[in-house]
């Protein structure tokens, strides 16, 4: 399964480069000019699990593409519960869950699921800009709460404090992107049981969980029934099987009463909206037959975690926290003189390398003086993209 030809298939050889600069959108290689390496967007540069394109033209042969059904396919749903109990510790009932076009859209759902016009959402920063959009889509306003960026920590008190009768819900990134670390069990607890003592959604976003290094992921579902059903879990088959150009994410939930609220808002009933039956067949594959590549790959992506750390500490430019999930890393700037925007500028025009800035745009205003690095790539490209910023760098 690791290997295909003889050739590992997280080597540099099998990273098709010329099809990545025609298809790899969202500030990738198809949006970057020719000798650019953009280490940007959280998407691998490798070919998917050849399990996932088995059942994708075994689906096809017959030459029949129809509506599927409205709630999604039974064995997609069935699928991903199995996965959420084998590898998370929780137990959803298959017609609790709902396949959605991404996991991106299922924050909008939620979000219009759960709040109104003048209502209040609580996110913990920084954090991708999505977070914000979905809270302001639905008419809501955002407040803040800061994470330790070394820890990923959760500052509780200053959380309860913002809890006024206004906020509705807390959203949470779980491993968090940016950062690349996971929510502690004990900061969880204390979130779940605010949520209940103050009658408050939770809106999980899970997308990150199947890429942790050491075994420290806990779905704040799993921590009981109470807050199982005050939770909302979002996830999807873009990071951990790069899925992503199929836009197939779930919604899962822990009873009927909130799974037809959301099904609801959804207007999947309706030919105008839903997933495509396609996408749900790769996602089953990828859940039932993938494990093999998914293991491998988080072999890969920890060997270009520590090269990337190794390389950035020998620049001496930046402060380090190494990443517990994701294939993020999240440095802080060191020179007085950079802001996030100005250094990635330099990088860009300089060195030929695209990065993420920090900075309000992208994930709130505590991530200012960050720079976010994408590893999910081979090492002759992180090689080639780290000598040339080290090169620049080393003339500042």
């Amino acid at each position: 399964m690791t290997e295909k030809n003889n050739i590992s298939v997280f080597s540099h050889a099998v990273v098709p480069i010329a099809v990545l600069r025609q298809r790899a959108y969202n500030y990738r290689w198809a949006t970057v000019d020719k000798g650019i390496i953009p280490l940007t967007a959280a998407d691998p540069d490798f070919p998917v699990a050849e399990e996932i394109l088995e059942a994708i033209r075994e689906y096809i042969q017959p030459g029949i593409l129809s509506y599927g059904p409205p709630c999604g396919l039974s064995e997609f749903k069935d699928a991903i519960a199995h996965w959420y109990f084998t590898t998370k510790n929780v137990e959803y009932a298959s017609h609790h869950i709902l396949p959605v076009d991404s996991a991106a859209f299922a924050l909008f759902l939620a979000a219009k699921t759960f709040l109104k016009k003048g209502d209040k959402a609580l996110i913990l920063e920084p954090v991708d800009f999505l977070f914000r959009q979905a809270i302001e889509y639905a008419g809501a306003s955002v407040v803040t709460s800061v994470l330790n960026k070394t820890t990923g920590e959760i500052n509780l008190e200053d959380v309860e404090l913002k809890l006024d009768k206004k906020v509705k819900a807390i959203f949470i990134c779980n491993p968090n992107n940016p950062l690349g670390k996971t929510l502690s069990e004990k900061d969880l607890r204390r979130i779940g049981q605010l949520a209940l003592k103050n009658n408050l959604w939770i809106i999980s976003d899970e997308i990150w969980a199947d890429v942790c290094y050491n075994n420290s992921f806990t779905s704040i579902a799993s921590l009981g029934e109470d807050i199982k059903n005050k939770t909302i879990t979002i996830s999807g088959l873009s990071k951990n099987f790069a899925l992503a150009g199929l836009r197939v994410g779930y919604v899962c939930t822990g009873n009927q009463r909130v799974y037809d609220k959301l099904f609801e808002t959804s207007r999947f009933s309706s030919t105008a909206f839903g997933v495509s039956t396609l996408s749900q067949i790769a996602a089953t594959a990828a859940l039932t037959k993938g494990r093999f590549w998914l293991s491998a790959f988080l072999k890969h992506l920890e060997s270009m975690k520590d090269y990337s750390l190794l390389r950035l500490e020998k620049m001496d430019f930046f402060e380090l926290n190494a990443p517990d999930a994701t294939y993020l890393l999240f440095p802080k700037i060191k020179r007085k003189k950079f802001t996030s925007q100005s250094l990635c500028d330099l990088l860009l025009k300089e060195a030929g390398v695209a990065l993420i800035p920090g900075g309000e745009k992208w994930f709130e205003k505590s991530s200012e003086k960050h720079i976010r690095i994408c590893y999910s790539t081979s090492y002759n490209i992180l090689k080639e993209a780290f000598d040339r910023m080290e090169h620049t760098l080393g003339k500042m």
